[in-house]
């Protein structure tokens, strides 16, 4: 009989006050957790302090963690602006440094590392010389481990999928006593190698997407060796899916000719190397699901 009178005289406060405190005799929402167990035993006065260790649900089914009032369904108050703190951790796989929490088509969200978010730069070398006349540059269709060579730049990149941005000066210097015709033209590729001493050189395997050449035709005629350089400019985009766990370094790789005929005159001087400022190697990150 005394628990039958002890249960409805609980059934009846919580009918007729619709809340619910733990850790306090004074709830102030319909669920309230004092964890601290240091709010005031009346009033509705509760301390920034103290709030950081209540959690309080209304009965519009907002919750909120440090806060008395949620104005949204998950609402988490751990800090102010003048001492900023943490509130929020999710270690899901997809966690690291400088990502953002994203969400899919569905509402499920996870991080990423933004596009607008992750700019890198390479570091440019000396550049190559190049003969353009030397077979050793030459193009092979069956072999892209020939004809490759290295300019001394590079650029690192951490796991991630990365558009990476190739702008090159095409520095054409004549010979001494030939230059190039209006008929004479080349063809040059540049790409990105794991490998930084092979001479030649290969494409990485870690360019996807149909992705392999920054390239550029460079058409005569060439001015002689006294009036100085001729230049054109690549400008081209290749994407790198580095797979690993840590930041890797990649190799800018120039060579690859394909010419109108195998006795063009001329080299290509410091090709992609930093004595022109216009070569630039920067890559950005891609957003992925």
């Amino acid at each position: 009989m005394k628990k039958i009178i002890f249960s409805a005289i609980i059934m009846h406060n919580v009918f007729m006050y619709s809340q619910v405190g733990i850790g306090t005799n004074n709830p102030l929402s319909n669920f309230h957790v004092d964890a601290g167990k240091d709010n005031p035993l009346n009033g509705n006065v509760v301390s920034d302090a103290q709030k950081q260790n209540d959690v309080s649900i209304l009965s519009s089914g907002n919750v909120g963690i440090g806060i008395l009032s949620p104005t949204r369904k998950f609402e988490v108050e751990s800090g102010t602006v003048a001492s900023p703190s943490d509130g929020f951790k999710l270690n899901d796989g997809t966690e690291g440094k400088g990502k953002v929490l994203i969400s899919d088509d569905s509402g499920s969200a996870h991080w990423l590392l933004h596009p607008a978010q992750k700019i890198y730069k390479g570091i440019m070398g000396n550049g190559l010389n190049i003969d353009i006349s030397s077979s050793s540059y030459s193009f092979n269709a069956a072999n892209y481990s020939v004809g490759f060579y290295q300019t001394g730049s590079y650029i690192d990149l951490p796991p991630g999928k990365w558009r990476v941005k190739i702008d090159l000066i095409i520095p054409y210097l004549a010979d001494i006593d030939a230059s190039m015709n209006r008929d004479d033209w080349f063809w040059i590729r540049t790409t990105l190698s794991d490998n930084g001493t092979s001479n030649p050189g290969a494409p990485s395997a870690d360019l996807v997407d149909n992705s392999r050449w920054a390239s550029e035709v460079f058409q005569g005629p060439g001015p002689v060796l006294s009036a100085g350089n001729k230049f054109a400019m690549i400008n081209g985009n290749l994407i790198i899916n580095n797979a690993t766990s840590a930041i890797k370094r990649y190799y800018l790789l120039a060579g690859g000719f394909t010419r109108s005929n195998l006795n063009i005159p001329g080299v290509l001087e410091k090709m992609g190397g930093a004595q022109w400022q216009e070569n630039k190697i920067t890559a950005y990150a891609i957003e992925q699901d």
